[in-house]
């Protein structure tokens, strides 16, 4: 085989697995669970805090939602056009620059927070779901949906499922990151 045939050879084979490898980071970003906080003690003294004097005796559900992030607001979608049960404080908090809607303001009790807050309570992704039970104890941190916008939103079988087991078993957690250390870490991945 001649150099000029080596050097396609070489080239072709080099490009292949270039191509491998983007297209293994940009399915990475679609496949790819991101960390749900570790259940502990302070997890649960921080997100119980949270929950006003009128809503001690309650079941506590807190959504983690960021706004540039197109599964978080595939989430205010669902919690905006669905009758919510009752029993339950239900907490927004709200990172990122852009306003929540309106309608989601309307119906929940929106916190405006920022990264770094959410990264005090071990969270870096969202959108996120946990679920505190009247004694103060989480019962599931987690996601919403089994796959990556998956046409299902499980909150309120969830919320079920609570009540009834001592920990959930949790969806893996499909979104975006919110935390700076989770953000550096995917920055690696290419983009589309």
């Amino acid at each position: 085989m001649s150099a000029r045939g080596r050097a396609g050879k070489i080239a072709l084979v080099a490009w292949f697995v270039a191509m491998v490898a983007v297209g293994s980071g940009l399915l990475a970003k679609h496949v790819l669970a991101l960390p749900a906080p570790a259940v502990s003690p302070k997890l649960a003294a921080s997100l119980d805090a949270l929950r006003g004097p009128h809503a001690q005796s309650t079941w506590l559900a807190v959504h983690v939602l960021y706004s540039e992030c197109r599964c978080s607001q595939r989430i205010v979608d669902h919690l905006v056009s669905t009758e919510r049960p009752v029993g339950w404080s239900e907490i927004v908090l709200w990172v990122g620059n852009l306003a929540p809607r309106a309608e989601l303001e309307q119906r929940f009790d929106v916190r405006r927070v920022r990264s770094a807050d959410l990264a005090a309570y071990g969270i870096e992704a969202a959108p996120l779901l946990v679920v505190v039970d009247p004694a103060g104890h989480v019962r599931y941190a987690g996601g919403y949906t089994t796959r990556k916008q998956g046409p299902v939103i499980d909150d309120l079988r969830i919320f079920d499922d609570s009540r009834r087991e001592a920990v959930v078993a949790s969806l893996p957690v499909f979104g975006c990151a919110v935390s700076d250390r989770l953000k550096r870490a995917l920055a690696v991945l290419p983009t589309p």
